[in-house]
């Protein structure tokens, strides 16, 4: 091997065994990155607020139940049923930081849902992606079910990762509208853009592939910062290529869900109005 190869080998070597890893540490601790399952000391004492009932969902095999805030809208009644939504919140959030969202929603005549992840806050067993949607699904079929609930006219709101799990309960409930705020395109696509390239089944938390399969009439809401730097603003670009007719909103802010603040709420009202056409 000719001198120069043997030095280029020699120095490229090392980094390519530090890289390769950090890959492989990376993979082995990816549901732990994904789901942080953090705050648990801080969720122990809470209690949902006034305004708020807790719910529970009981899960299978003995690994306890997954928590939700529910805040009906003022005039939700049995005789005449009100629009809702569920709320799916951040990685580094609880339900106990999104009561705000609720508190949006409600004053649009909206009840909603705050939903959990397992393994987040009070809640029981082990979050995953496929845990995560399975919950969701069960969470729809619940409010669905309530008298005071317009079954035609429930919505589905995610922050940050609680955008995946809301895109992917839209292809799997007839959802009425759906919100994304500093959503990801993908698991992988995400882990690309920080330098990681390990493998992640191609199905996970795709976000881009859910709005493919969303049906054609169901309004769509998608907000980034071009701050953002948590998920970086490029990872807008494919949810609005996947959905050309959203209603959308960038701006220079980070990663927050804008249309929770006040200057956004005319994108929530924006969206409820597109999913009431929908549905008349």
């Amino acid at each position: 091997m000719p001198r120069f190869r043997r030095l280029l080998v020699s120095a490229l070597l090392p980094v390519i065994l530090i890289y390769t890893g950090y890959c492989l540490m990376l993979a082995l601790v990816r549901d732990r990155l994904l789901f942080a399952q953090h705050n648990r000391a801080r969720a122990a004492g809470h209690t949902a607020p006034a305004g708020f009932e807790t719910w529970w969902l009981d899960l299978p095999d003995g690994e306890g139940r997954v928590e939700a805030w529910w805040s009906p809208a003022p005039d939700a009644t049995r005789e005449k049923p009100a629009p809702a939504v569920l709320y799916f919140h951040g990685n580094a959030q609880l339900i106990d930081d999104s009561t705000g969202a609720a508190r949006v929603w409600n004053g649009l005549g909206v009840s909603t849902l705050l939903v959990s992840y397992r393994g987040y806050g009070r809640s029981g067993g082990k979050p995953t992606a496929d845990n995560g949607i399975t919950d969701a699904v069960a969470w729809f079929d619940r409010l669905a079910a309530r008298p005071e609930v317009d079954a035609r006219a429930i919505l589905a709101h995610g922050y940050s990762l609680g955008g995946a799990f809301a895109a992917q309960l839209a292809t799997r409930r007839p959802v009425a509208g759906l919100a994304l705020e500093s959503t990801f395109a993908s698991i992988p696509r995400m882990a690309h853009a920080y330098g990681v390239w390990i493998y992640f089944p191609r199905e996970r938390l795709d976000t881009v592939a859910a709005l493919k399969k969303l049906p054609s009439g169901v309004p769509v809401l998608v907000t980034h910062g071009t701050q953002d730097r948590v998920v970086p603003f490029s990872e807008n670009r494919p949810l609005l290529d996947a959905r050309p007719d959203a209603i959308r909103h960038t701006g220079d802010f980070g990663h927050m869900p804008w249309a929770q603040e006040e200057p956004g709420h005319a994108l929530l009202r924006q969206l409820l109005a597109a999913s009431h056409t929908r549905k008349e």
